[in-house]
């Protein structure tokens, strides 16, 4: 087949088309979102990320959802987190079979931050005397500003998110994923095994034979396979 001018013009127009409805569409770009636990800082996560969507399968309270069109085409696969779901059980972690979450302790988790909605809790809008969060607070990093009006310390606050759980008021509390903590990818090294810091189990897992029975009702749940 001939390649003629006209050819190359009309390639080239449709291109330029194509490139106008996916960045319209939010396709082309990418933006940064909340990844789970350990996560790499985000060019190293998504080079190391297969997208095999591991650690949304073994992820039981489901905060882990995989990230969309919308997202940007390069997140396209890639787990999102959705903060205030997680418990931190750190499964995701321990099933990641690439790198891209660290291998780290529950301790050193850090999701976001946590934020008071002033106009929307109970305390501050004089509704009534409220002090739930900073009594769940096990960072001690919600003090009782004149005995009555909740503050957070976000330099205490590991965004576990307790303190949401246990608000009374839906929207009074908000974990943000600003002041996340991020890792830096070691250098690569032949045959050498990840550092893994995750420490043992809270629970002793279960045996292979109840492992494999859950983690088929749990895929099948997931996936709409009935039967």
């Amino acid at each position: 087949m001939r390649f003629s001018r006209r050819n190359l013009l009309q390639f080239v127009a449709g291109g330029l088309a194509t490139t106008a409805v996916c960045g319209a569409a939010g396709i082309s770009g990418a933006r940064d979102l909340p990844r789970p636990p350990g996560a790499l800082t985000e060019d190293a996560f998504l080079a190391r990320c297969s997208r095999c969507l591991r650690c949304l399968d073994v992820c039981q309270p489901r905060a882990i959802l995989p990230a969309h069109w919308g997202d940007g085409f390069r997140n396209v696969g890639t787990p999102v987190l959705v903060t205030q779901k997680c418990i931190r059980c750190m499964e995701c972690i321990r099933t990641c079979p690439t790198g891209a979450l660290s291998k780290i302790p529950k301790k050193e988790v850090r999701l976001g931050t946590v934020v008071i909605i002033k106009e929307v809790c109970l305390a501050w809008r004089n509704a009534r005397r409220c002090d739930l969060c900073f009594r769940a607070c096990t960072m001690k990093a919600v003090s009782m500003k004149d005995r009555r009006y909740p503050v957070l310390d976000v330099s205490k606050c590991d965004a576990c998110g307790v303190c949401m759980r246990r608000c009374p008021e839906q929207g009074a509390l908000v974990l943000t994923a600003e002041g996340a903590k991020r890792y830096e990818p070691r250098p690569e090294r032949l045959i050498i095994r990840l550092d893994d810091r995750v420490g043992p189990y809270e629970v002793p897992p279960p045996s292979y034979g109840e492992w494999f029975v859950n983690r088929l009702r749990a895929l099948a749940q997931r996936y709409g396979i009935s039967g």
